[in-house]
């Protein structure tokens, strides 16, 4: 069994998916498998054909233009992962095709999960913020600190729009105390109308069932590019605050309709 299994999804980004990948294939700790799941433009151009590290398999996500329709397309391709029974490993990482993984990344979240012998069932890590010019230039613009616990669990931080994905690691075993507790298999939220919000809802429920711990180092770095679905592509603040604006309203969208579902008798 690996240490690590890592989801990578790729939306047609030539500019810095390779730069993604990269930082996965220069981590220090070595004991990983990945899967890069393509949206298939620039799998059926042959693009990640000198790809040769045999931890990481290189596949077409299958998604059409009809499911890119009502489907957010990163949720889709987590879950349809994280459901195929192929991932074996302990502990479970995401990464998109225009942010980043520091060399030590792996080897920071699995010496704190051992050296808690086992029990921390999801984690996070500080994060850099960085914003890449239209000269491919990266500028960091600010910091994510993992300086407190979090999720409703142990009565700790909000992870909604203060926790990125990408700072988030999680065990396999938790995901079967998800499907238990919500009684779906679907982790990250696919509908398209909350692909601003997905991940926020996501390590949201993480949080009420388990505590996150909190490991304050610098780990990895989301990037806003010109190509990337994040409004926050620069440090602006209209921006930030309409991110904000639409992650609220989003979330309480979502949290009525969790309501209303719970109120409806059962057959």
């Amino acid at each position: 069994m690996p240490h690590f299994s890592i989801i990578v999804v790729s939306h047609n980004k030539p500019k810095f998916v390779m730069e993604a990948v990269q930082s996965l294939l220069n981590q220090t700790h070595s004991d990983w498998e990945g899967v890069l799941v393509d949206s298939g433009v620039l799998y059926n151009q042959g693009f990640f054909k000198d790809l040769k590290d045999p931890r990481l398999k290189v596949v077409p996500s299958g998604e059409t233009r009809e499911l890119a329709r009502t489907k957010n397309m990163n949720s889709w391709c987590f879950n349809k992962w994280l459901n195929s029974g192929e991932l074996k490993g302990e502990l479970i990482k995401y990464l998109n095709d225009d942010d980043l993984l520091y060399p030590s990344a792996f080897e920071t979240f699995w010496s704190y999960y051992t050296g808690h012998n086992r029990e921390p069932q999801a984690m996070y890590a500080s994060q850099d913020i960085g914003v890449v010019d239209s000269t491919g230039q990266t500028r960091i613009i600010g910091r994510r600190l993992a300086d407190r616990p979090a999720g409703k669990f142990c009565k700790g931080r909000k992870l909604d729009c203060q926790v990125d994905y990408l700072q988030f690691c999680h065990t396999a075993k938790l995901l079967d105390k998800y499907r238990e507790e919500f009684q779906t298999n679907e982790f990250h939220i696919e509908d398209r109308l909350q692909s601003l919000h997905a991940d926020g809802i996501f390590l949201e429920q993480m949080g009420e069932i388990a505590r996150v711990h909190n490991i304050n180092q610098v780990l990895s770095m989301n990037r806003r590019t010109v190509d990337s679905v994040n409004i926050q592509h620069t440090e602006s603040l209209v921006r930030q605050l309409l991110h904000r604006a639409r992650g609220t309203w989003s979330n309480i969208r979502y949290a009525w309709k969790r309501r209303t579902r719970a109120r409806k008798p059962t057959a």
